[in-house]
């Protein structure tokens, strides 16, 4: 229940069940005070059902709503001491309230990083290697800034986890937001979704979808906004980014369809955060002149540290350990492994046949000489370095990419 919370989301099982189980409830009527700025409070609480308005202190409001077990409101009301914030129930309330200095005691447990920070980079380290340095102790301190899921995807994860919940309950939080509800309806329309007769309603949509399928479109719907830096001279680099994740992830897609053991919706995720490490290097490489300045020294930054970084976003988001390895090994060519294929196999492959017939597909191995290639079979589906899935299934990958791009 407690696992999509921030930041209750960093902890492991263990420790999420003992707040759960120290967990307090309160009830409160609509056009209540829930919350006052400047007001010191031993717990922090989460909205469970109902909706509450919250008031900052420039004026700035946002509403928090609750729906149950299935989807509580990942944001906390009180994480700062004193409250910054007023707070009033728009309707009747209930609120998980859990003790702070436990939330503290439990946050402050974690193992930390598989390595010292003084073992990363010396004096004499690179901008990369101190970038990289800075980005690991703010996140063991909790200063990271690392790019966060969108809330209606967090929410609807949430929800789609609860073997109750059903198409009715996830259509009413996809509701609040009209884009995201427009494209899961476009989603079922789709070439590759859609059946006799058109989904015009968004629990239609959803049904003919599958929730599982929801979750991941719904992912991928709103992770656009994930790829974004402040700084002009950056933000090619980070379009050129996201359009090479919509590709990766529409071959990937497409690609699993064809294979064995595969599935197209993890398939479609893995494609579009296989780069995910990438986006805090851009975000944060303003803070450094060399890398803005020097576009070789921020791309070998890049390659050596995207993958760890990218997997500590993934821990924080709750996602897979498979999708973390895909992350973690997605550009290693040459992988080898005893196992069955799997997403960073497919990634792999995808990645080098996104790059087929392309100028850049000379700085990469040629994809019939790489172990991934027998391990997946692509032999048997005709795909090579001179048949790229590209030429044959240029449409389908056309079709994946519109429902990314919107």
């Amino acid at each position: 229940m407690l696992e999509g919370l921030i930041p209750l989301r960093e902890l492991d099982e263990a420790a999420l069940a003992a707040l759960a189980a120290e967990a307090e409830l309160e009830e409160y009527p609509a056009k209540t005070v829930v919350a006052r700025r400047g007001v010191n409070d031993r717990y922090v609480r989460y909205v469970l059902s109902g909706e509450v308005l919250v008031v900052g202190n420039d004026g700035s409001r946002r509403s928090l709503i609750g729906m149950g077990n299935a989807a509580i409101a990942a944001e906390p009301l009180g994480l700062e001491d004193p409250c910054p914030f007023n707070a009033i129930a728009c309707t009747e309330v209930k609120l998980i309230c859990l003790s702070r200095e436990r939330i503290e005691e439990q946050l402050n447990a974690r193992p930390l990083f598989e390595y010292q920070v003084d073992e990363v980079a010396g004096a004499d380290g690179t901008a990369g290697d101190h970038l990289f340095c800075q980005l690991i102790q703010d996140l063991m301190q909790d200063r990271l800034a690392l790019p966060s899921m969108p809330e209606i995807a967090l929410r609807v994860r949430q929800a789609i986890n609860d073997p109750n919940a059903g198409a009715n309950e996830v259509a009413r939080i996809i509701q609040a937001d009209p884009v995201v509800a427009a494209r899961i309806i476009q989603a079922a329309n789709s070439a590759t979704f859609a059946g006799q007769k058109a989904a015009g309603s968004l629990n239609g949509a959803i049904v003919r979808l599958g929730l599982k399928t929801v979750r991941e479109v719904i992912v991928a719907a709103t992770m656009h906004g994930v790829f974004q830096t402040k700084h002009s001279l950056l933000r090619r680099r980070m379009m050129e980014l996201w359009t090479h994740s919509t590709v990766v992830a529409a071959i990937s897609t497409v690609l699993s369809r064809k294979l064995r053991g595969f599935n197209p919706d993890l398939a479609l995720l893995a494609g579009l955060v296989h780069d995910i490490g990438v986006v805090p290097i851009l975000a944060h490489a303003h803070d450094y002149d060399e890398l803005t300045q020097d576009p070789e020294l921020l791309e070998s930054t890049i390659t050596a540290y995207r993958g760890q970084i990218g997997a500590m976003i993934l821990r924080r988001w709750n996602f897979s350990d498979e999708l973390i390895t895909a992350v973690l090994e997605a550009e290693d060519w040459y992988r080898t492994h005893e196992s069955q294929a799997d997403y960073a196999d497919l990634i792999i492959v995808s990645q080098l046949q996104s790059y087929s017939g392309t100028e850049a597909s000379r700085h990469y191995p040629s994809l019939d000489e790489l172990p991934v290639y027998e391990r997946l079979g692509l032999t048997e589906l005709g795909i090579s370095e001179r048949t790229p899935i590209l030429e044959e299934a240029h449409e389908e990958i056309a079709a994946v990419q519109r429902l990314l791009s919107g």
